[in-house]
């Protein structure tokens, strides 16, 4: 009922009040700590999509840092934009926004048109630069520190599941620390924090990006790391030649660049090694069943890429 009430407020209608058959819900994904929904609200003569989200805890900073950074030049009328903040209501935890309609990055990078991939990863690598060097500057800074330490435990993880696991992941773990970025050697920038192709929505003219939940103070060449391996990873579910999704990072690094500075990527080779050694105990301790071939490559690649 409560909820039924906030909707009538936020989506006002002529009747002032409608039945729970005019608001239709679908669940788009579950983690542990949050719920996405699509929201279809029926209006006086037509309806309207909204996306939901739901959490367990009290999450004001997701809502809080969305309005500042729609209000700080990615907002209506610009051509890299987030979704537009709508109301968050704290007894139920719940962030209402903007459904950005268009379609995934990800749906084209794993058709067959060449020319509409490398337009699609260059659009995501022109929102990630503007994104960077525009965007509010706050929120929680992140330290290479924090990240080596993650991939001590990571690697940890990785190395109990045996084989030839133990022996690459101090190999691994030893390159990482030799290449962690000093400090002074970049500039935190707002990051993403999942930037990922499937939250990359080309939303003609416009480029949208979605999910900015994990918005932190970062290395840029973290969320680089994010995208490109997201990329290379494709080549692991989809039957495609070798080397055919990899070739799509130079086009978003090159589109990137343009807007960025290049010493960000300087530091890109330690990040990679980062994440690909996440996506390796992933591929371990989340995938059912288990990948350690997946692993295995994503270890192999980090250890090549230091």
């Amino acid at each position: 009922e409560e909820f039924m009430n906030e909707l009538d407020q936020l989506f006002p209608t002529i009747a002032g009040h409608r039945e729970p058959s005019q608001v239709h819900c679908k669940v788009l994904r579950c983690h542990p700590s949050r719920c996405v929904f699509n929201l279809a609200i029926k209006l006086d003569d037509q309806w309207q999509n909204v996306i939901v989200k739901l959490f367990t805890s009290e999450r004001l900073d997701v809502f809080s840092n969305l309005q500042r950074i729609y209000g700080g030049g990615f907002g209506q009328g610009a051509e890299f934009v987030v979704p537009r903040p709508i109301a968050y209501i704290p007894s139920l935890k719940m962030i209402i926004e903007e459904k950005i309609e268009g379609k995934p990055a990800s749906e084209t990078l794993i058709g067959e048109d060449l020319s509409d991939q490398v337009e699609a990863v260059g659009r995501a690598g022109a929102w990630l630069a503007q994104f960077h060097t525009r965007a509010p500057k706050f929120g929680n800074q992140v330290e290479p520190e924090v990240l080596l330490e993650h991939s001590r435990e990571w690697a940890e993880r990785v190395s109990k599941f045996g084989k030839g696991f133990p022996s690459k992941c101090k190999l691994l773990v030893e390159k990482l620390e030799a290449s962690m970025p000093k400090h002074g050697s970049f500039h935190y920038s707002p990051g993403h924090g999942n930037y990922i192709p499937s939250h990359v929505i080309l939303d003609d003219p416009r480029t949208a990006v979605i999910d900015l939940d994990g918005f932190d103070l970062v290395d840029p060449a973290r969320d680089l790391a994010w995208f490109t391996i997201n990329v290379e990873r494709y080549g692991l579910k989809h039957d495609r030649p070798p080397g055919y999704f990899e070739r799509l990072n130079e086009p978003f690094l090159r589109s990137y660049l343009k807007r960025g500075g290049e010493d960000v990527l300087n530091n890109l080779p330690f990040y990679k090694g980062v994440e690909y050694l996440h996506r390796a105990k992933r591929d371990l301790y989340k995938k059912i069943p288990p990948e350690p071939n997946w692993a295995e490559m994503m270890l192999d690649h980090a250890i090549q890429g230091l």
